[in-house]
């Protein structure tokens, strides 16, 4: 019988511990007790049988560990009884419980009620059912133990319960595409403060909203803005085609001209976007066991780069095999998963931009991987670049606001690294910068200075575009660095005598999915 003192007191459970001893485990899918019993009880005793397993530790069932998912209820009018334990009561598991092979498990079973009778073997105990047949031995399944308070077990040897595990069954003959992941929708992204601007006597609005992923052309809807520079908070919600994008933002305009120069707009502006990305990361919680194997592919839809001129929203025709739970760096282009609203004009109605196939096999049919639905997600990565002019050319995009790389506190260019300023202990007319960079073909890579004496700030000191003297072919494999070496002043040193400088490097691409790598940068000083 289980015995408990109630709920808020300590419990009595029974355990009875198993061997798996299939090697690479099992999925058990529910275990069949056999009570002989409940007793005809009033309402607030009619209580649940709960069962869990738990695994074993130095020869009894653990105290602390429960394993997941293990723990089913089954109610007191649902419990099946018979006098002669020919009659199984199912506690069925949610969902396929994994049990590692060549382990040892314990089955813990109460109640929080003493009304239930459960069936056991005992050695030379009468067997049910027979006049004289008694239990001779026990089965080597394990051994039957008792707790006075559900942490602390001890043993019986001489004792067993009476029960049935039931394993899954695999398909071994074949291999199945059995999960489709889609991408959900992307969300209406809230946008900081006065993100709005406008021109006066322009019918042109700026929207500041990085790394939007929107194209021109497609159309934008803006929401809870207010009036901003003469334009109403209806002529700036609502829907809008856009005309010009940066890394920055987008502009739209709008069928009237503005009164006044101003940035506005409120702290609830949401607009519509894109998610754009050049490295997928598949989040996937798998489990794997011996003789069992994933297979992942995955499915975009093109995007398109700053300064690009691949063909956007144009879907893969087929899927691709990529990497769970890591970086995937093999994308040759940009991709994009687009809000529904542009999926369904560019696409087709409904049309997902993202797909994951995920395929499935084992070789045994006692297991198989498993993929936890619950804890699927991915990882989007893009890289945030352009090739910027100030006038329509090929090859090069015209950022909103285009300011020259060698302006002295501003530049447009959204990839770029600008060092400290170093102070030399001694003057010097030139620098020897040596660096070492991947550059893939659509890649290009601008070393930038300025210098100054100890009494200029060199805050206001303009750069100075260099050129390197190294003639080096582009890479297409990612982990190809060569050396690139930039000469200041030139071999006689003709840079004004100077104590300070500062570098800048600009990274420059017609492809977001192929960007320059640098490392290992390294200043040499020269003297007079």
């Amino acid at each position: 019988m289980l015995n408990s003192l109630g709920y808020q007191q300590n419990k009595n459970p029974i355990a009875q511990s198993f061997f798996v001893d299939e090697t690479s485990g099992i999925y058990v899918t529910k275990i069949n007790l056999y009570f002989k019993n409940t007793f005809p009880a009033t309402a607030e005793l009619q209580l649940p049988v709960m069962l869990h397993l738990r695994p074993m530790r130095n020869g009894v069932p653990s105290d602390v560990e429960v394993v997941p998912g293990s723990t089913v209820y089954v109610a007191h009018n649902a419990v099946q009884t018979s006098t002669d334990g020919s009659t199984a009561t199912a506690f069925t598991f949610n969902e396929p419980i994994f049990l590692d092979g060549l382990r040892d498990y314990a089955i813990v079973v109460y109640a929080e009620t003493p009304e239930y009778e459960i069936f056991i073997s005992e050695i030379d105990d009468q067997i049910i059912g027979s006049a004289s047949a008694r239990v001779s031995l026990n089965p080597n399944l394990g051994s039957l133990f008792y707790s006075q308070n559900g942490a602390t077990f001890s043993a019986n040897q001489k004792q067993d319960l009476k029960f049935d595990i039931v394993r899954a069954v695999f398909d071994t003959t074949t291999t199945l595409p059995v999960v489709k992941l889609k991408n959900a929708s992307v969300p209406r992204e809230l946008l900081n403060s006065n993100p709005i601007r406008t021109y006066e006597a322009d019918s042109d609005v700026r929207v500041y909203h990085t790394n939007h992923g929107l194209q021109v052309g497609d159309t934008v809807s803006i929401t809870g803005s207010n009036s901003v520079g003469g334009f109403t908070a209806n002529q700036i919600n609502g829907d809008h085609s856009i005309t010009r994008i940066d890394a920055s933002g987008f502009e739209f305009k709008i069928a009237d001209t503005a009164d006044s120069d101003e940035v506005g707009g409120g702290s609830l502006v949401q607009s519509t976007k894109n998610i754009p990305y050049s490295i997928v990361w598949p989040f996937i919680s798998n489990l794997k066991p011996n003789g069992t194997d994933l297979y992942a592919s995955f499915k975009g839809t093109n995007g398109k780069s700053l300064a690009g001129i691949e063909t956007p929203y144009t879907v893969d025709a087929d899927f691709t095999g990529v990497s769970l739970n890591k970086n995937n760096f093999a994308l040759e282009h940009p991709y994009v998963i687009a809000a529904d609203s542009i999926a369904d004009a560019e696409i087709a109605v409904g049309a997902s931009t993202a797909e994951m196939e995920i395929k499935m096999s084992t070789a045994l049919n006692t297991v198989s991987p498993v993929i936890d639905l619950q804890r699927c997600s991915i990882t989007l990565i893009d890289n945030v670049i352009d090739n910027q002019d100030s006038a329509a050319t090929n090859g090069f995009n015209i950022p909103l606001n285009f300011i020259s790389e060698t302006n002295a506190n501003r530049s447009s260019g959204p990839a770029k690294h600008i060092t400290t300023v170093t102070t030399l202990a001694e003057t010097a007319v030139g620098l020897k910068v040596i660096l070492a960079a991947n550059r893939p073909k659509p890649a290009g890579i601008e070393l930038y200075y300025r210098t100054c004496d100890e009494g200029t700030d060199i805050r206001a000191v303009d750069f100075v575009k260099q050129t390197t003297s190294s003639n080096n072919p582009p890479d297409a494999n990612k982990q190809t660095f060569r050396e690139y070496e930039y000469l200041i002043g030139g071999q006689a040193g003709n840079v004004p005598a100077f104590t300070k400088f500062q570098l800048k490097i600009v990274m420059t691409s017609t492809n977001s999915a192929q960007v320059p790598s640098i490392k290992d940068l390294r200043v040499i000083a020269l003297s007079v």
